[in-house]
């Protein structure tokens, strides 16, 4: 009998055995079974490929033409229509209906073609997603011209021509509708100029190009130009097809200029760039001299131009006075050790600021400050002037700075100052976010980050006497002076405080901006202290993260005839989509 009840035991315990076994390999099958679902999903994502075409009838009904170029077939789930032209820029999504949603490999399908979306003159980003998750993005312009899926683009190369020289002019046009468009050929080119600008005839090749739905062709025209430096030409023209396809209007403009090439154009056979290394751009004061309460501010803005984050552990920045004499101070004051105001945001604690020799002001901390990727951080500070060791002024000062990060040690030169032997104004130029008291440290900034693309940014831009002393001032008459990059449009002044009349903005050949304002009395005096300009300007629409560089700038005197001439590199950070 017990040998039956063990045999039984034995059984039972056998099968919770292969019981427990049976589940443990059911949830590693399940595991398995979900891994190759998301491997199959990945793969089929990186495998979808494909473009698309947006473009509008007669009638504006908007066609988006997905031409699938991948090896699976392709599911459009939804749209998303961004009018860039209004100041909100809504945003509206649409379902793409069942039918016209799949794309065939190597087909081309108008997933809209059960759909009716008129469109009104306007700029659209439109944004086509997949059921994969992948996004395409494509931009339609309407002015009212065009009727047919013919689009056209024009570029003059170079932009700035020499007089005497050739510039080539070339219309690129695209067939972004789904029917072939035959005999396509521009009208002949016209042109017009703002001043006495003219050029030597040619006709474009190719002569004609038959265009299937997404190809493209670039007609080209090579024209000698002459003229006054300074004119501007502009060139302009449409494509046809003969089918009665008519593109938009489209022009260019190229800059004529004197020749500034001696002849010299050996080549450069040295690759020597290294991408991976830090950006430096400086905040260097000019003129310095022995003032009472006065503290001139000094700074790196440090760029991190990889997409990962880098430490920096020390800046250094170091001033030479060229042949002058080893006693010369320009960090402090004789008999005085050196004294900071670190400006917000404060970089740690003002111990992190020093003086390792008269000639140089450090930043040191044993906790490095990361700057994250594609990104800037500003180390600033205000320090007391040193002084000359005579009783000469020192005109001009070498200035380099120095980085130590996780990227390498690099530094930068090519940078000067000056100093007085007297007492003299303490000049600053910068950005600061409040004009109601310029000078506050909180308030002064020297980079901006995290701007939207196609934003429009307000700057307030400080010319600063940075002593309190009446005595020593910035005399009437001084310039400061703004370079706007050129990828930044409408820049326009908004308002200004101690300058004449509205400071002035000139647009350059690169279409960059210049914004140029004159003193209207002296800075430096008892609730004067500082002058502002304020303006706006439009940041560029771009997609992946890039950094701009906005230089200020002023010209003058001081009140004891020392010359001014300060800088401020100010880092401008686009956040791309």
């Amino acid at each position: 009998m017990s040998s039956v009840v063990g045999a039984l035991f034995f059984t039972v315990l056998m099968i919770a055995g292969f019981s427990v076994l049976s589940l443990a390999l059911d949830a590693q099958t399940d595991i398995v079974t979900t891994q190759r679902i998301i491997s199959d999903i990945e793969i089929k994502k990186q495998q979808e490929q494909f473009v698309v075409l947006a473009s509008t009838d007669g009638n504006d009904i908007l066609n988006l033409s997905v031409n699938n170029q991948g090896q699976n077939p392709v599911e459009i789930l939804n749209i998303w229509i961004t009018n860039k032209t209004l100041s909100d820029q809504p945003a509206t999504r649409y379902d793409v209906n069942y039918g016209d949603s799949f794309v065939s490999s190597g087909f081309t399908k108008n997933v809209l073609s059960t759909q009716t979306l008129q469109m009104i003159p306007d700029t659209y980003d439109i944004k086509i997603i997949s059921s994969l998750g992948t996004i395409k993005k494509v931009e339609l312009a309407l002015n009212g011209g065009g009727s047919s899926g013919l689009r056209a683009e024009m570029i003059t190369d170079p932009p700035d021509v020499i007089i005497g020289q050739n510039v080539t002019i070339a219309m690129i046009v695209t067939n972004t509708g789904i029917e072939h468009v035959n005999n396509v050929q521009p009208d002949p080119l016209g042109f017009s100029t703002t001043g006495s600008g003219t050029y030597t005839s040619s006709s474009h090749t190719p002569t004609f190009a038959n265009l299937n739905s997404g190809a493209s062709v670039m007609f080209t025209w090579d024209y000698q130009v002459n003229g006054v430096s300074g004119d501007e030409l502009t060139f302009s023209s449409i494509a046809r097809g003969d089918g009665g396809e008519v593109s938009n209007m489209v022009s260019d403009i190229s800059i004529l200029r004197e020749p500034t090439d001696g002849g010299n154009n050996d080549p450069d056979i040295v690759n020597d760039d290294l991408f991976a290394r830090p950006q430096l751009f400086f905040v260097i004061p000019s003129s310095q001299g022995e003032s009472s309460d006065a503290e001139a501010m000094w700074g790196i803005n440090v760029v991190n131009p990889i997409n990962a984050p880098m430490d920096v552990s020390k800046v250094v920045i170091t001033a030479f006075a060229p042949g002058g004499n080893t006693n010369d101070i320009l960090f402090q004051r004789i008999g005085q050790t050196c004294t900071f105001n670190p400006i917000s945001p404060v970089l740690g604690p003002d111990s992190n600021w020093s003086c390792p020799s008269e000639n140089a002001l450090m930043w040191k901390s044993s906790t490095p400050i990361t700057i994250p990727a594609n990104s800037t951080r500003a180390f600033l500070t205000k320090v007391d002037p040193g002084s000359p060791a005579g009783n000469t002024g020192l005109e001009s000062i070498i200035v380099q700075g120095s980085v130590f990060t996780t990227l390498g040690s690099f530094g930068k030169s090519g940078y000067q100052t000056t100093m007085s032997e007297t007492t003299t104004a303490i000049v600053n130029v910068y950005l600061t976010s409040d004009i109601s008291d310029p000078r506050t440290s909180s308030k002064i900034q020297t980079l901006r980050t995290d701007i939207v693309p196609d934003s429009v940014q307000t700057f307030n831009v400080v010319l600063a006497d940075m002593d309190s002393v009446d005595s020593t001032r910035i005399t009437t008459g001084a310039k400061l002076v703004i370079n706007v990059p050129k990828e930044w449009t409408s820049v326009t002044v908004t308002g200004d405080n101690g300058f004449v009349g509205t400071p002035s903005v000139t647009q350059f050949g690169d279409n960059s901006h210049q914004i140029v304002g004159v003193t209207s009395s002296e800075i430096g005096s008892t609730g004067n202290s500082a002058g502002t300009i304020t303006f706006s300007a439009k940041a560029p629409n771009i997609t992946k993260d890039e950094l701009y560089v906005m230089y200020i700038l002023a010209q003058g005197t001081t009140t004891n005839g020392f010359t001014i001439g300060p800088l401020a590199e100010i880092v401008l950070q686009v956040n791309g989509d």
